[in-house]
């Protein structure tokens, strides 16, 4: 009878044990979830355009579709094969001169970011090359979509670069350096 006791004993013992590194493992997703959370408040269809903490302005797509608009026939090369796209899209020059025409003599680089947190750089000088940075909301003439499927995404496309891994994918900020 005694060793049934001390078997039924480790069962109990192995159960807490289990109990605990569930609890346990529960506790640190929560952690993480808590640490990675978006404190920035960034949501797709608004774009932000910022230098450090200091907001410069914002445009939704609705303002960024006021502005003169090209469509621009590209090919995308990335791991996931190449894609062929035919953006309607506003030159990036074009947004920050609405904003302000000085901010290209007064910042040298922009850091994109994604709702995702995908971040990138562009110079300042691919911004000033003709025919070369472009903020897209549609592709084929339909919306592009968000990270969730919904319409209403913007996203950067550089022409002059070979490979899609600069061209930001739901662009929600510019942050001006």
């Amino acid at each position: 009878m005694a060793e049934g006791s001390a078997e039924k004993g480790k069962s109990i013992n192995s159960k807490r044990i289990l109990v605990f590194v569930i609890v346990l493992l529960a506790l640190i997703v929560a952690v993480f979830s808590l640490l990675n959370r978006d404190k920035t408040g960034l949501k797709e269809g608004t774009l932000v355009i910022k230098t450090g903490e200091t907001t410069l302005g914002s445009l939704t797509i609705a303002e960024l579709q006021k502005l003169q608009a090209v469509e621009k026939k590209m090919t995308i090369h990335s791991t996931k094969g190449n894609t062929e796209n035919e953006f309607t899209c506003v030159p990036l020059l074009a947004v920050l001169n609405s904003i302000d025409p000085e901010l290209t003599q007064n910042y040298k680089r922009i850091i994109t970011k994604g709702v995702d947190n995908y971040t990138s750089g562009v110079d300042m000088s691919e911004v000033l090359q003709p025919d070369n940075v472009y903020i897209a909301y549609a592709d084929h003439g339909k919306p592009l979509k968000t990270k969730t499927g919904e319409d209403g995404s913007m996203r950067i496309i550089i022409c002059n670069d070979d490979y899609g891994q600069r061209l930001t994918m739901w662009l929600v900020s510019l942050e001006l350096q």
